[in-house]
């Protein structure tokens, strides 16, 4: 799955045009969803900055990187563990993905989390806080 964040805007008059034309020449089966000059509807638009999500929930733990584009910048989200956490383990058990590593403290693997909340839910000192 892919996920797209960003701003659109429609471009320019002039290019509305150029484009049009362009996707229609390379698309010829759109000549069916428009048929005639109702391609005229339509709107191009671009986005030139934007956060781009990568997820694969076809693997076990779920894998997920993030991109940016243009001078976009990537937002921090999910869940991280504080050193309020008194490492009873809780939390492990608890993740769906088992993405939870102990080591000199627990730590989430971001690349693997499912942003659910699990941990975050059930950890009882409220050491694990969202990004």
């Amino acid at each position: 799955m892919i996920r797209l964040s960003g701003k659109a805007y429609a471009v320019n008059d002039e290019e509305q045009i150029l484009w049009r034309d362009k996707i229609s020449e390379e698309q010829p089966y759109l000549a069916n969803v428009y048929p005639g000059d109702t391609r005229d509807i339509g709107i191009i638009f671009c986005i030139d900055e934007a956060e781009v999500e990568y997820f694969n929930l076809g693997v076990k733990p779920i894998f997920r990187e993030v991109y940016t584009m243009g001078n976009a910048v990537a937002k921090a989200k999910g869940y991280y563990i504080t050193d309020r956490c008194i490492e009873c383990g809780r939390c492990m058990a608890k993740c769906p993905q088992k993405c939870i590593d102990k080591g000199t403290s627990f730590v989430i693997r971001q690349n693997n989390c499912l942003h659910c909340g699990s941990c975050y839910e059930n950890c009882k000192v409220k050491a694990i806080e969202r990004m």
